[in-house]
């Protein structure tokens, strides 16, 4: 079976008439020719198929211009008709997230588990569920795709993408946050070891490092693998930037000095090539030094300014990653406040 890639607004139903209007979410313009061409059908001599997703693209329309209000509507409306429908149901249960009604989100979010929806959605629906900490939810979303690593059994990272897949240690980090999260950490002793066991072409040196250190705390054969890969993607010309900046907020956290982990987490040279996203980490690494300096004001202006450029702040995964879950943790009610006034009643 393949598990076909789909994009963040893919139904996965069969080719028809409405998923080729759904090429104009791509195009400049193509919002207001979509929700035209939308109008002009009678939703009444459509099949079913087609109904369902003419249905829920009259969401996803306002949804993309930012009218949530609308979009909510239109979503509900659309799972009044499908209530079985895993991509609309998704697509209410972001809805009732923006609204700050979590219960509600759940709720839709479990009438719509993977594979019913793409395993893109499956993480979103893991990341919802931790900004409002039910571990448990985040967990359930995304376990459904474990079988089918192990099924597969070889996890190179292009043989999963060309199946729709995303990479094993994306889901496996964000199984090792909840893991952590939930104190239970022979959850992820289980997982790392059949994983082991039973698969092949996976950097097992990396995942053995990074289990020991986030389940005993002894980070040295991690910074012995990341100064290996620092060192092997120079040779090849590949971006180190994730990797060198993992290094130097280990070794940051490492120093009883204050100046001298500052330093090391503004040593890290990121380039051009290497994700964007990677300073804001590093403003999050630079708010939690400063919070465990007892630097309050510091804290706030940074945190102001990081809450304004992730204002869904990191993945689990990525947060565990780069060392700064725990903190991450502290930032969830300002977030939550954001979800409580942006909710229309």
């Amino acid at each position: 079976m393949q598990w076909k890639k789909a994009g963040p607004m893919h139904s996965g139903a069969p080719a028809n008439r409405i998923e080729a209007l759904a090429c104009l979410l791509q195009e400049d313009g193509g919002l207001e020719k979509l929700e035209a061409a939308l109008a002009e059908l009678d939703p009444a001599s459509l099949g079913d198929a087609e109904r369902e997703r003419w249905y829920h693209l009259r969401g996803i329309v306002p949804f993309r211009r930012g009218n949530r209000a609308l979009a909510f509507e239109r979503f509900g409306e659309a799972a009044d008709q499908y209530p079985a429908s895993g991509p609309i149901q998704f697509s209410l249960g972001q809805e009732y997230e923006f609204r700050g009604d979590p219960d509600r989100m759940l709720e839709c979010f479990d009438r719509a588990p993977f594979p019913g929806i793409p395993a893109e959605y499956a993480l979103s629906q893991a990341r919802y569920a931790y900004l409002w900490n039910r571990f448990d939810k985040g967990r359930a979303y995304i376990e459904p795709l474990l079988p089918i690593y192990f099924d597969l059994r070889i996890l190179d990272t292009t043989f999963l993408y060309l199946r729709g897949l995303p990479f094993f240690e994306e889901v496996w980090a964000i199984l090792a946050a909840f893991s952590l999260l939930e104190d239970n950490i022979s959850y992820l002793d289980a997982i790392t070891e059949r994983v082991e066991a039973e698969c092949s072409e996976l950097d097992f040196g990396l995942l053995r490092a990074e289990h020991l250190g986030y389940r005993d705390g002894d980070f040295a054969p991690l910074k012995k693998c990341l100064r290996d890969s620092i060192r092997e993607s120079k040779g090849k010309g590949y971006p180190f930037g994730c990797q060198a900046l993992r290094l130097g907020i280990l070794l940051s956290r490492e120093t009883g000095d204050r100046e001298e982990a500052a330093r090391l987490l503004d040593s890290v040279m990121l380039e051009a090539k290497d994700f964007p996203w990677l300073e804001d980490i590093r403003l999050l690494a630079h708010c939690d030094l400063a919070h465990r300096s007892g630097e309050t004001a510091a804290e706030m202006e940074m945190r102001g300014r990081f809450l304004a450029r992730q204002t869904m702040l990191f993945e689990p995964g990525n947060a565990l990653n780069f060392f700064l879950l725990e903190y991450q943790e502290t930032l969830k009610a300002d977030y939550r406040r954001t979800r409580t006034r942006a909710g229309v009643s």
